[in-house]
């Protein structure tokens, strides 16, 4: 079932503080298909529901729809080791500052429960029927990136196992929790679930949930994806926080036994942002508690990452990946569809791992795109326009990466840093390669944790001697760490010869609106949810507009298909 039949949305208010209330979540109607032909050629407005009358919706009447690809797309996933002594849960103190943004979220109230949420949209994903437009199956999925939160080996093998089927146990160090909702933990800035008092629960009317992290950190089975899989490279899968460089006096830290719990006295972090980005650890300085080490507390970088995703279970073997990129340092690649029409999935990495959280390419990955892109075009376009007829076959194009086009600003070079592809390429100058290319039809990414679909139209004006390229579709989807905590489903299919139609579905994982209808990890899975629907911090525009969500997204076929 998705969002067509049935949405979740916040119910009955099961406790209210000084400053909000807590609300159970509950099952509400459907939300319908909206038709967006913004690069169609014509525009007719948006329809809704079935589309035209008549037709399947997003199809036109007297039109076949074949279908290219049926996917599922999973982001930012954000699996915390919620003890590590590597993360700087403190900064949460610092919202409502300017330029807090750096810094946070660094702590979410529901983030011990995220292994359970992810196996609980794997099964989903799992269980779905196949496409009532098409009746495709759900052939692949694709998870666009920060599926790690801090970069931590331990984090990586709790992904690879949610997703490749296994067993999971994030329990870290010790027999106990050891972290920042522990009772009595100081100074007291975080949800506690055990009874007792802390802000959450006198602010915003957090109830208790006694034994809940114990619950949270036992073992459990995930069913793993039952279908292809690939991986994208995030700034949360390679940085401290996302942003920062794992310096080796960060990674003595990071093993050892001493969790910081504040900052550094004295120091203020707003102006230290470089600082830190170069070296983390000077703002691990401060007052700390004795934690248990655990032995999958070292971080990992993109050769690790690719390592791992080589030895992983589930098809295809790397995920996206093979040991050229372990020989490279790289971490992008292609992955081909074969269907009545052909499609080349390009995997990208947009992490700078020189530091900061926003993304970008280098100029060697910039040159191999090209190259790529060129192999499955019959013709394309040069810098000023000129049509270049190539003799290959054509193919569909799906991009996928962690970065979206707005955040691909990144052009930080560190001498210390881990970053061997520069000069950095950054969205104008990508934005017009991808134009020059024609069966570019959609990009999907990640990491701002909203859903947003953008319409990408070839420049005006420009022209090659007998067309324009007419544009792509850019569809990010938010993050199942934050709310809605859901993933979206995309099917490519061709309306006819000469229309290519991408139809979104958002999706809600199996485990139901409220805890007390499920047991297990089912159960931690819908705390999950409700918990990170009642974060007071966390923007709740997340879930976009409706022409954000449920959409089919019509373009014109880039070449014929007989």
């Amino acid at each position: 079932m998705t969002t067509l039949q049935r949405t979740i949305r916040p119910g009955a208010v099961v406790s209210a503080g000084s400053e909000g209330a807590y609300r159970r979540l509950v099952y509400g109607p459907g939300e319908p298909r909206i038709v967006r032909d913004e690069l169609a050629g014509t525009r007719a407005g948006a329809a809704t529901g079935g589309g035209l009358a008549g037709a399947k919706p997003g199809s036109v009447p007297g039109r076949r729809l074949v279908p290219v690809v049926n996917l599922g797309h999973l982001t930012d996933i954000q699996l915390a080791d919620v003890q590590s002594p590597g993360r700087f849960e403190f900064f949460e103190r610092l919202r409502g500052r300017p330029g807090a943004g750096s810094y946070v979220p660094a702590w979410r109230p529901q983030e011990a429960l995220a292994a359970q949420a992810v196996a609980a949209m794997v099964a989903a994903v799992n269980g779905l029927p196949s496409s009532p437009e098409t009746g495709a199956s759900v052939g692949l999925c694709i998870s666009t990136g920060d599926n790690l939160d801090n970069a931590q080996l331990n984090e990586l093998e709790w992904f690879l196992a949610l997703l490749g089927g296994g067993r999971v146990c994030t329990q870290s160090g010790g027999p106990a929790y050891e972290g920042t909702q522990a009772p009595g933990w100081q100074p007291s800035a975080y949800w506690c679930p055990e009874p007792g008092p802390d802000p959450f629960k006198e602010r915003f009317g957090f109830p208790a949930y006694p034994g809940l992290l114990r619950e949270a950190l036992e073992p459990f089975e995930s069913p793993g994806l039952a279908m292809p899989w690939l991986s994208c490279f995030g700034n949360h899968d390679g940085l401290v926080l996302g942003t920062a460089l794992p310096t080796p006096a960060y990674e003595k830290i990071l093993s050892g036994g001493h969790k910081p719990a504040d900052l550094p006295a004295g120091i203020d972090p707003l102006e230290m942002v470089e600082a830190f980005t170069s070296n983390p650890e000077v703002l691990l300085g401060g007052p700390a508690r004795e934690v248990v080490p655990g032995a999958g507390r070292t971080s990992v970088g993109r050769q690790q990452f690719v390592e791992a995703h080589l030895r992983a279970g589930g098809i295809p073997r790397g995920h996206g990946f093979d040991r050229r990129n372990v020989e490279d340092g790289t971490a992008y690649g292609v992955f081909d569809v074969e269907a009545a029409v052909p499609l080349r999935v390009v995997v990208l990495d947009t992490a700078n791992m020189d530091g900061y959280y926003e993304g970008s390419i280098g100029a060697r990955q910039s040159r191999w795109l090209e190259e790529k892109l060129s192999e499955v075009h019959s013709h394309h376009f040069d810098r000023s326009g000129r049509r270049v007829t190539t003799g290959a076959a054509d193919r569909l194009v799906l991009l996928a990466s962690h970065h979206g086009l707005d955040a691909m600003v990144n052009q930080r070079q560190d001498p210390a840093g881990f970053e061997q592809d520069h000069p950095r390429v950054t969205a104008g100058e990508l934005e017009a390669m991808l134009h020059r290319f024609p069966n570019v039809v959609l990009w999907l990414n990640g990491h701002r944790h909203h859903n947003s679909i953008r319409a990408r139209p070839g420049p005006a004006g420009w022209r090659g001697p007998t067309e324009q390229p007419g544009g792509f579709w850019e569809v990010s989807t938010a993050a199942i760490a934050d709310w809605p905590c859901q993933a979206r489903l995309v099917e490519v299919v061709m309306n006819g010869e000469n229309e290519v139609d991408i139809l979104c579905t958002m999706l809600d994982s199996g485990a139901p609106a409220g805890p007390e209808e499920a047991e297990g990890a089912d159960r931690l899975a819908s705390l999950h949810r409700e918990i990170a629907s009642n974060d007071p911090y966390w923007d709740h525009v997340a879930e976009g507009s409706e022409e954000d969500r449920n959409v089919s997204l019509r373009l014109p076929a880039p070449f014929s298909v007989g």
